[in-house]
């Protein structure tokens, strides 16, 4: 990947937006963009160079990238240089790392629950009722696509690497 053409441009600035508009930050939707259309390992550096940013800009997104599933790094061999690409779990990744902010809401609303003055209010029996029932679909939506993506032939391994970084 030499340089960006205008259509892909196009698309890692829309996804930018859409990041925003979501409450994240465009460089974050920018960086996922250009790694789901770089087909291999892109090194901080280099995305840096893509995207016109700061490499201090694309560290700290990246590191956002990957909290939420969407990237991890790996390694290219002879090269000391981080790289980073869509995380080998896909999408089922990114659905883990929603279910997991939305069990901490959960709990978090269970503990308001068992304040006495707490216990009957409908705004937080409400909510703490929609995590369980979004929770539950969520489990079976995960399970049909594992059915759905089983034919499809597995993606190769990257690195034992933690999303955190930390090697496993």
């Amino acid at each position: 990947m030499v340089e960006l053409e205008t259509a892909e441009r196009r698309f890692i600035e829309s996804m930018g937006q859409y990041f925003e508009r979501r409450g994240g930050t465009r460089i974050s939707g920018r960086i996922y963009a250009l790694l789901m259309i770089a087909g291999k390992p892109l090194s901080n550096k280099r995305i840096a160079t893509l995207l016109n940013v700061s490499a201090a800009s694309v560290s700290t997104n990246l590191r956002e990238c990957a909290d939420m599933g969407l990237v991890e790094p790996t390694s290219v061999p002879g090269d000391r240089q981080h790289y980073y690409v869509i995380h080998s779990e896909g999408w089922e990744g990114s659905l883990r790392a929603a279910e997991d902010g939305l069990k901490s809401f959960a709990r978090i609303l269970g503990a308001a629950l068992e304040v006495p003055h707490l216990s009957g209010n409908q705004n937080l029996r409400d909510a703490s009722d929609f995590c369980a029932f979004y929770l539950t679909e969520l489990a079976g939506i995960a399970q049909r696509w594992r059915t759905a993506q089983a034919p499809r032939a597995p993606r190769p391994a990257k690195t034992s690497k933690t999303p955190k970084g930390r090697t496993a």
